[in-house]
C-alpha cells in the first residue's frame, strides 16, 4: 500500500465532500413570504434567477406551478408580472430589491433579495412580502 497515494485519495475524499456540503447549502433555495394574489395565499416553494430568462430580477413559483415574476427595471423600478394562460403585468408596485451572490448552479449566478408589493391590474391583485435567496 502506497502511503502517500493514500492521502491524496484521503484529500480527495474530503474535497468532495465539502464541494456537497457548499452545494447543499449554498444551492438550496430559501425563500419566506407571506404573498396574496387575489386575497389568496400564494406560498412561493422554489425560485428561479431571471438570469435565465434574459432579465434581472426572480421568478417565485408555488407547487400548483403559478409564477410571479418580479423585474428590476434598467430605471431600478420594480414590475411584477403574473404568468399564467394570459400573464398579468401590474408594473411598478411597491419595493423590489435584487443583488447577485457569489454563488453559482450551471453557470447562472444565484440571487437574492426582497419585495414588499401591493398591486392591482386587469382585475387581479398581488400583495405582501417575500425574501428569497439562492435562487438560480
Amino acid at each position: 500500500m502506497n502511503p502517500v497515494g493514500s492521502r491524496s485519495a484521503q484529500a480527495q475524499g474530503l474535497g468532495l465532500l465539502a464541494a456537497l456540503l457548499l452545494c447543499t447549502t449554498a444551492c438550496t433555495n430559501e425563500i419566506t413570504a407571506t404573498l396574496k394574489i387575489d386575497d389568496k395565499s400564494f406560498v412561493p416553494t422554489s425560485c428561479r434567477a431571471g438570469q435565465l430568462n434574459g432579465f434581472a430580477g426572480v421568478d417565485l413559483i408555488d407547487d400548483a406551478g403559478q409564477t410571479l415574476r418580479l423585474v428590476q427595471s434598467p430605471t431600478n423600478e420594480p414590475n411584477a408580472i403574473l404568468l399564467g394562460d394570459k400573464a398579468v403585468e401590474f408594473g411598478a408596485c411597491g419595493s423590489f430589491s435584487v443583488e447577485r451572490q457569489t454563488s453559482s448552479v450551471n453557470d447562472i449566478t444565484n440571487v437574492m433579495g426582497e419585495a414588499k408589493l401591493e398591486c392591482e391590474a386587469e382585475g387581479r391583485k398581488v400583495s405582501g412580502t417575500v425574501t428569497f435567496k439562492n435562487c438560480h
